[in-house]
């Protein structure tokens, strides 16, 4: 019968490895290959060993896009995720019409990021757009901004539609695991007196600690990768100044050729998204 067991175990995970064997682990061998080599994509890699790595924590550029990186995913987590959390103990309390709102703040989720990217770049145009035009009719032209190409405003520029978009993603997430505990501890906590925001502090935070622990990591790797908005807003303009790690790869490896050096950036980004996992993982345990 253990037999059976582990041939049935076996059989079910065997699909799944083959898989992630074919599409994550082989690509993942191949780019730390083409790494520690010097290629242009035609011709035939010539192996440098670290020279890549050297060469890419030597520049600036690369120091610079990955502090843009780090600045989207700090939004991420502490932005989104707290807002998505509030927004989802605020619909768990079934206040009238709660299904509709709740598909209302879900509802850009499901859109093309490439199609908000380009509704934003609408909304920031400084001549026409209609944020700079709101300020000057509420009298704050003051605060006009030339929103995509001031290096002093363009990274929030292009933090903020990724940032409304995906809060409804976490709010889901949170929502479904918030309506996971059971009924009889709410009404407890309501027995012994206990407000709205000692139940959300008390009870509801920790009993999903697990769940927001995968909430954030879902937003650190998915910043970590973020291509489609700053392609969209800015392609990385003016010069790296809006550029995250995936647009900066991409420009590397496929706008100057130099696909050896686009793969050692990429290995960076493997790296940071494994370790600051392990990170979330063991903060989140020992809450």
């Amino acid at each position: 019968m253990k037999i059976k067991n582990n041939t049935a175990v076996v059989l079910f995970i065997l699909p799944a490895s083959l898989m992630y064997t074919l599409f994550i682990i082989i690509p993942a061998g191949y780019n730390f290959f083409y790494s520690v080599t010097r290629w242009n994509g035609v011709s035939a890699p010539i192996f440098n060993g670290v020279a890549n790595y050297v060469r890419i924590f030597g520049t600036r550029d690369y120091w610079r896009v990955l502090v843009n990186t780090m600045r989207l995913l700090l939004a991420s987590v502490f932005i989104q995720v707290p807002i998505g959390m509030v927004l989802a103990y605020l619909l768990l309390h079934r206040t009238k019409g709660y299904k509709f709102f709740r598909t209302i703040m879900f509802f850009p989720v499901v859109v093309a990021p490439v199609a908000i990217g380009v509704m934003f770049s609408l909304f920031y145009n400084s001549d026409v757009g209609p944020l700079n035009q709101l300020l000057s009719a509420v009298r704050l032209g003051a605060l006009r901004r030339n929103w995509l190409s001031d290096v002093k405003v363009v990274m929030n520029s292009v933090i903020f539609p990724q940032i409304w978009q995906y809060i409804g993603y976490s709010l889901v997430i949170l929502f479904t695991s918030m309506k996971a505990i059971p009924q009889e501890i709410f009404e407890s906590a309501d027995i012994d007196g206990a407000s709205s925001t000692q139940v959300f502090f008390s009870i509801v935070i920790p009993m999903i600690m697990d769940t927001i622990v995968i909430a954030i990591i879902l937003v650190v790797t998915g910043s970590l990768k973020s291509f489609d908005y700053c392609w969209a807003l800015t392609k990385g303009g003016p010069g790296n100044a809006s550029a995250l790690m995936s647009v900066f790869m991409y420009k590397t490896a496929f706008v100057q050729n130099q696909f050896g050096l686009g793969s050692a950036i990429t290995m960076t980004v493997l790296v940071y998204s494994i370790g600051l996992t392990i990170i979330v993982k063991k903060i989140g345990s020992r809450v």
